[in-house]
């Protein structure tokens, strides 16, 4: 069975009549009344279960569901899938301000997500990325500018972070928008160390995030698909890490417009 964790959204505003039609419209029925009461849901599937149940229905919806790297593992599989409603009022006083144009320059700051903290064991606040900037290419360590003007859409960076627990990783993300929706893909470049071993190798981890503009709110998406190797342990450290890497994301998410 798949196994789902409600994370209580505090100081969860009144979603307005009009964003939660348009939820019914994107988002399977199942997960709507959670969303507009607690704010947010989460699933984490079970090892054998690798198919994608909550990704609302979008011009992206089938691109983020195919080819998943856990669905064709040959280690350990991972699937976990995150949501999001967020009031625009939650984030600024002006939400005017909040719109998929001023989204996707949040998304190409790459280093702006440098110092991005995150809270482990539960409990004690550390620093998740250390450093954070757009290299040129995979093999490089030298900063470049962030890639903040032109169009968003086919846009295609490569970044290196210090990860708290990985260490040194770097990522190609892919950029996709149109309309309402923007959607961007972050493959690991090289080997992820874990339990002292390179634990996922290179292609083998993609995280997807996806923020829809419905109006008076926002609908954030988040997901990871992993192939890992087949560690003892493995699984409950991903599960772990990557849990509180989506919590890091959504809460870095909604101090930026502060």
């Amino acid at each position: 069975m798949k196994k789902i964790i409600s994370i209580v959204f505090l100081g969860f505003t009144l979603v307005s009549s009009l964003s939660a039609q348009s939820l019914k419209e994107i988002v399977d029925s199942k997960y709507v009344d959670q969303l507009i009461s607690k704010g947010t849901v989460s699933l984490i599937h079970e090892k054998k279960d690798t198919t994608m149940s909550m990704v609302p229905e979008t011009v992206y919806s089938s691109q983020i569901k195919s080819n998943l790297k856990c669905a064709n593992a040959s280690g350990v599989p991972f699937l976990a899938e995150f949501l999001y409603l967020i009031p625009k009022t939650e984030l600024t006083d002006d939400v005017s301000k909040v719109n998929i144009d001023t989204i996707s320059v949040l998304f190409r700051k790459i280093s702006g997500m440098e110092g991005m903290k995150y809270i482990h064991n539960g409990k004690k606040e550390d620093i998740l990325y250390k450093k954070c900037f757009a290299i040129e290419y995979p093999g490089s360590f030298t900063p470049i500018p962030d890639p903040l003007e032109g169009d968003v859409n086919g846009l295609k960076v490569y970044a290196y972070q210090h990860d708290h627990t990985f260490g040194d990783t770097k990522y190609l993300l892919n950029y996709y928008c149109e309309g309402n929706v923007l959607l961007v893909t972050f493959v690991n470049q090289i080997p992820m160390g874990m339990l002292g071993v390179n634990a996922v190798m290179t292609e083998k981890m993609k995280m997807n995030v996806m923020c829809i503009d419905l109006g008076d709110n926002l609908l954030l998406y988040l997901s990871t698909d992993i192939d890992a190797k087949n560690i003892l342990g493995v699984r409950a450290q991903i599960q772990d890490s990557m849990t509180v890497r989506m919590d890091a994301i959504y809460r870095w998410f909604l101090k930026r417009f502060k």
